[in-house]
């Protein structure tokens, strides 16, 4: 489905160059906390961000987060909205936002978030490490913030925005929709959508665009276009409900200290999307080759995720392998995945 999953190994790798003004960044600081920024360290780089720890002459220190110029403006927008959201309505620990920026026009150079630096390292740093029982006290939390974002509940999908009223659902933010010239597409469908199959269909229908536009693979286009035939098989109109999703649930954005969880982190392109991109084992305890130990915490994740909520494992069954293949078909990047499900079920 949908879920840009991460990587434990350097994210520094394959950096996009970003010219950022860090002089620019430590007088936004000093501006905002009232209190000389001595220093800015580089802490960290995703696929779509840099992230500075900056260092305050009280000792305090805060994160600045610097957007790469991918899909400007609401991408940041969207990032800061959902954060609130999670802060206001759950009890999940995510940074709070003092100050941010969504255009790059200013002295920075760049978008730019400031932020709560929250203590902790990486649930992937210690996980190997972690003996079976910790292993599955760590699982009981996450069950218990997923549990959490399923409560929150919306009728549209879509990422969230502030609005004059507090909060709004509004386009969906996510990778299929703006990397490459997609973003320059004006014939793009971004949402908000009302139904799942909806959506899809716009995913699969910006692929195509985007090939036309772009692309040199006509031949590929009929591939798109026998895989939009399909999608009703899979979906059906009808009234539908959506949950809060983050777009990486993975534990390399999963900050631990001790036993406890401490924040949970990079929340762009999260957003209201259908329950089961919610509901879903912890994908590092599915990603190959599944070990002994991961069978047998799969199996207490179910066991415990069925004592507090049977409708969430509903769910998870209630995937078969066609529409897993479907879903991983319709957001590939690749024409390959659609050819393989093309091959495989269409004729069933």
């Amino acid at each position: 489905m949908s879920n840009n999953s991460s990587s434990c190994e350097s994210d520094l790798e394959n950096s996009i160059v970003l010219n950022v003004n860090l002089d620019a960044l430590k007088k936004s600081a000093s501006s905002v906390f009232q209190v000389q920024c001595t220093s800015i360290q580089e802490f960290n780089e995703g696929g779509f961000h840099k992230v500075y720890i900056l260092k305050m002459e009280d000792g305090k220190e805060y994160i600045g987060r610097v957007a790469f110029p991918v899909y400007p403006q609401w991408k940041t927008e969207s990032e800061v909205a959902v954060m609130e959201y999670i802060r206001l309505y759950t009890n999940i620990p995510v940074p709070k936002v003092y100050y941010w920026n969504s255009s790059v026009n200013n002295p920075v150079g760049a978008e730019y978030i400031l932020m709560e630096y929250l203590p902790g390292i990486r649930l992937c740093d210690i996980w190997s490490d972690l003996s079976m029982e910790k292993k599955k006290r760590f699982l009981l939390k996450i069950i218990k913030i997923q549990l959490e974002l399923k409560k929150l509940t919306f009728s549209k999908i879509g990422c969230i925005f502030f609005d004059k009223n507090g909060f709004k659902i509004g386009q969906v933010i996510e990778s299929n929709f703006f990397t490459g010239e997609r973003a320059t597409l004006p014939t793009m469908e971004l949402g908000p959508f009302n139904t799942t199959k909806e959506y899809i269909l716009a995913v699969i229908q910006n692929q195509i665009r985007n090939y036309r536009a772009f692309k040199s693979k006509d031949s590929w286009i009929p591939k798109y276009e026998e895989l939009c035939k399909l999608v009703p098989k899979y979906f059906q109109n009808g009234n539908e409900t959506f949950v809060l999703t983050h777009g990486d649930f993975h534990s390399s954005n999963i900050l631990v200290n001790n036993d406890e969880i401490t924040g949970i982190i990079d929340w762009e392109c999260s957003g209201a999307f259908p329950v089961e991109f919610l509901c879903t084992y912890p994908i590092w305890l599915t990603e190959n080759p599944i070990s002994k130990d991961n069978l047998i915490l799969q199996k207490f994740f179910r066991d415990e995720m069925s004592r507090r909520d049977s409708n969430f494992i509903h769910i998870i069954d209630n995937i078969d392998e066609e529409k897993k293949e479907f879903y991983s078909a319709a957001f590939s990047q690749g024409v390959w995945k659609v050819d393989d499900f093309l091959d495989k079920f269409e004729t069933k």
